[in-house]
């Protein structure tokens, strides 16, 4: 016979596999061109498909995940997932060059994902960046100002389209992060500490999800405590 620990470990993972949301479809186009070959990736999940011959893709995702799309000489598109029943991505060109990304089956941690995404999505960082917009021109060996230049990719990042999308992203990638370090930390003791199973076991997370902030700093004592505590308090009719 397992031991209960086990047996809930198990019964928890079996749970958060099935949670996977339901498939979408989509289509790709650029100038009213349907394009295939496009690497459609639900940065979420770490989870990818591509567009076939007819620039149509399917994928599996929860509303509130983040899909974007990657195709060589294309500038890459986000999409935030709501309930829509389909999904139209439009690529714009781009002289920039992008590399397959490739997904790693092995079990990756919280903080593994996260540097991976930022290497992998580095240029948002780059057309993100509206840091030093204007700075001071000096004459040369000497402490006399001649005025003020304007950085025009830096201004362009700042007030553009690209740039507020690249900063979303980015708003994104750390959001993802700290539900999976939270995930990873809170959903095994609450399933152990509850003995709760499936709906049960999934409404109790929900209602009860501490912060980043608390998982970041707390102990699997403070933890247990915190779950102990939340079961003691009187249910809500």
């Amino acid at each position: 016979m397992l031991k209960p620990l086990l047996l809930s470990l198990l019964l928890l993972q079996a749970f958060l596999g099935g949670a996977q949301g339901r498939e979408f479809t989509g289509l790709i186009t650029s100038n009213n061109e349907r394009q295939s070959s496009v690497i459609i990736k639900n940065i979420s999940t770490r989870t990818q498909t591509k567009s076939n011959d007819r620039g149509e893709f399917f994928i599996k995702a929860r509303p509130g995940d983040t899909l974007i799309t990657i195709k060589t000489d294309y500038i890459p598109d986000t999409l935030l997932i709501a309930d829509q029943q389909y999904i139209i991505v439009q690529l714009h060109k781009s002289p920039t060059m992008l590399k397959e990304v490739v997904v790693n089956a092995t079990p990756l941690s919280p903080e593994s994902i996260y540097a991976a995404n930022k290497k992998e999505y580095k240029l948002i960082y780059f057309f993100g960046d509206k840091s030093h917009v204007i700075t001071p021109l000096m004459i040369p060996g000497t402490s006399m100002g001649l005025g003020i230049g304007v950085n025009i990719d830096k201004l362009n990042n700042a007030l553009g389209k690209r740039g507020h999308d690249a900063r979303q992203l980015q708003r994104n990638l750390t959001t993802d992060y700290k539900n999976s370090v939270i995930d990873k930390r809170f959903n095994p003791i609450a399933a152990r500490i509850t003995g709760y199973q499936g709906k049960r076991l999934s409404d109790f997370i929900m209602d009860n999800r501490p912060s980043y902030d608390f998982i970041a700093n707390a102990t699997d004592y403070d933890i247990t405590q915190y779950i102990k505590r939340k079961l003691s308090m009187p249910k809500k009719s």
